[in-house]
């Protein structure tokens, strides 16, 4: 259902299902999910790692069609389906039309944990860019919105605007599995499908609202024996990742390691907590990890008042304690949090950090996750989104969620571990591609690639030979600006940025930028399987959203495509993303877990330019 956007389909099929629209759910499954039926209760159970989302079409109603004619027909819309969304765990009473959720699960309406204001949902540089994503992080669970919109539409312009809206009925069930991944279950959100048709012209306008960045960070140290290496994890690691937990107690010297955890970047212990458990899980000894009194803010839930660690950052017992590890890992949380524990007032390195330094370079593994791998580059990115990068560009100021979540980027000095560019994190989940370009065409070296790591997955540094190798479960997106053109009198209108997506058992040469893809997948090149005509992709509704599955699927692996467009825009004001086949680019494909498509893209070739938009 999801990774192939089948929703208005399912949609207009139960719609015109007279017994079934008034009678029955209509369900749509996810892949490497399943529903299973007891007929004799009348249930069905979720299971497996995605979802279900069940549409309601028992008040659905078509919207007039008198004033939407296309070229060819008149076009109708539908009003008043309810959609709700079911995970792992969750069961549907299908005879009453009625769900149950397991009792550890909370209501998030009235307690709503996000406050920002999320874009619309058009294309691959929409955050929460798929659909049960996006209803829970900008819907469902974000007390700021009422509603939000997606598109979509064919080449011409002639489609779909979709909304959705929270109902009196809406609500959400949350908790954490797998570690600290977010699970939620939504239901009774309301969705109207209207017809729209939408232009786009190119905008010959300077922004007057760009910002260029004013950060200006010393530069970090350049050590060429740092004999220790990095474990640079996308946030929302899952605890039976067991490729990423077993590689960081690998390098960090086996079973018999001594690890020290930092806390600071949380505002609960609990994530420190659990990584140290999943450490035992994976065969460590307890009283070989210690998690450190690191921090410059109190916890919640403890008696401990922990902002008074700040004084620590100092202490010569603790640095020598940090000198005796052999890993230390970063929780996730707030950048921001990180540094401001381990550098004193005045930005220098606290005597703490120091030993950091010295047990790195002297061996250990530094590894983290979320804002732990975004302090490892000398140039963190802590705030902001594509969008808001791409037309906004830089902000001094910080206000830790909501600048997270979107606006202009957000940039600080991190900690420099990583010597070879920059550093993103929630990769894909976070669409974060437009806010990297933009960051390392204004603050990084051309010469270098940039990475953008996806969530439960992780970039291995060997910087004894100069090599990064993805581990995990997702993907590393590479961005090489060496041949990028801009117009200095128009920002973010870029022409020949390169774009490359590994995954695991993949390498890189961070020096050369030589990519060595995993020796089990075959070239796509000339050996293309799909065969089709594609449309942009425009939000929700489109195939493939998360951008290394879109490259795939519609363009490398594609004989009829030579190139690609998805657009990013709010309101009037926006930009066209074209993706092109150039004379390096290639795919490299396998089957892996089972029958599970794994692409490698490699140098594809992306343009950026700013239009306007009108919808009408």
């Amino acid at each position: 259902m999801d990774e192939r956007a089948r929703l208005g389909r399912l949609a207009v099929a139960a719609y015109n299902s007279e017994r079934d629209k008034e009678q029955n759910f209509a369900y749509g499954v996810d892949e490497d999910t399943a529903m299973v039926v007891n007929n004799k209760d009348q249930k069905i159970e979720v299971v497996g790692r995605s979802g279900v989302a069940v549409l309601d079409m028992s008040k659905a109603k078509l919207k007039s069609a008198s004033s939407f004619v296309s070229k060819q027909k008149a076009r109708s819309g539908l009003e008043n389906i309810k959609v709700s969304y079911l995970s792992p765990g969750d069961k549907i009473n299908y005879h009453l039309k009625s769900f149950e959720f397991p009792k550890d699960k909370v209501e998030t309406k009235g307690f709503e944990y996000y406050s920002f204001n999320a874009l619309p949902a058009t294309g691959v540089f929409t955050p929460y860019g798929r659909l049960k994503a996006y209803l829970s992080y900008s819907l469902v669970d974000n007390e700021s919105m009422k509603s939000a919109n997606s598109y979509v539409y064919d080449s011409q312009g002639w489609g779909y605007e979709i909304a959705f809206r929270k109902n009196s009925d809406t609500n959400g069930y949350w908790r954490y599995t797998d570690g600290q991944k977010d699970d939620y279950s939504i239901v009774n959100v309301g969705m109207d499908i209207t017809p729209k048709t939408v232009k786009f012209q190119p905008d010959k306008e300077t922004s007057l609202t760009y910002k260029k960045s004013t950060f200006s960070p010393s530069e970090s140290p350049v050590y060429d024996s740092i004999k220790g290496n990095l474990l640079i994890a996308g946030g929302a690691l899952g605890s039976s990742n067991s490729s990423v937990y077993n590689k960081f107690i690998n390098l960090a010297g086996g079973k018999q390691a001594k690890i020290g955890i930092v806390p600071a970047a949380s505002t609960k212990f609990d994530s420190s907590s659990h990584f140290k458990e999943d450490l035992i899980k994976y065969g460590m000894k307890a009283e070989n990890i210690e998690v450190l009194p690191i921090s410059n803010h109190d916890f919640k839930g403890t008696s401990e008042n922990e902002s008074n660690w700040k004084a620590n950052m100092n202490s010569d017992k603790l640095a020598q304690k940090v000198k005796g590890l052999t890993g230390i890992w970063f929780v996730g949380g707030d950048q921001t949090l990180i540094t401001g524990s381990l550098r004193n007032e005045n930005g220098s390195d606290s005597k703490v950090l120091q030993a950091i330094w010295h047990t790195y370079k002297n061996g250990a593994v530094l590894g983290g996750t979320s804002a732990g791998a975004a302090i490892m580059s000398n140039t963190m990115l802590a705030g902001g989104d594509s969008y808001g990068a791409l037309s906004y560009g830089f902000t001094d100021t910080y206000d830790d969620m909501t600048q997270q979540e979107g606006g202009p980027a957000y940039l600080e000095k991190g900690l420099g571990f990583f010597q070879y560019g920059l550093v993103d994190q929630h990769f894909d989940n976070k669409a974060r591609l437009g806010r990297l370009i933009a960051t390392a065409y204004e603050k990084g070296n051309k010469n270098q690639l940039s990475y953008g790591i996806d969530e439960d997955t992780a970039m291995v540094v060997n910087n004894k030979e100069k090599q990064i190798e993805v581990v995990g479960r997702g993907g590393i997106t590479l961005v090489d600006l060496a041949k990028v053109q801009a117009n200095d009198k128009f920002p973010s209108d870029y022409k020949n940025i390169l774009i490359s997506c590994i995954t695991p058992g993949d390498k890189v040469n961070m020096t050369t930028k030589e990519i060595v893809i995993n020796p089990a997948k075959t070239s796509t090149r000339k050996n293309e399987y799909y065969s089709e005509k594609i449309g942009p992709n425009t939000g929700l509704f489109s195939p493939h959203g998360v951008l290394r599955k879109f490259l795939a699927y519609d363009l490398i692996d594609n004989a009829q495509s030579k190139e690609i467009k998805s657009y990013a825009f709010n309101q009037n004001k926006g930009f066209e993303l074209t993706f092109r086949k150039s004379a390096e680019s290639n795919g490299y494909w396998a089957y892996t877990d089972g029958q599970k498509d794994d692409y490698s893209i490699v140098k594809v070739t992306l343009d950026i330019k700013p239009i306007k938009v009108a919808i009408k």
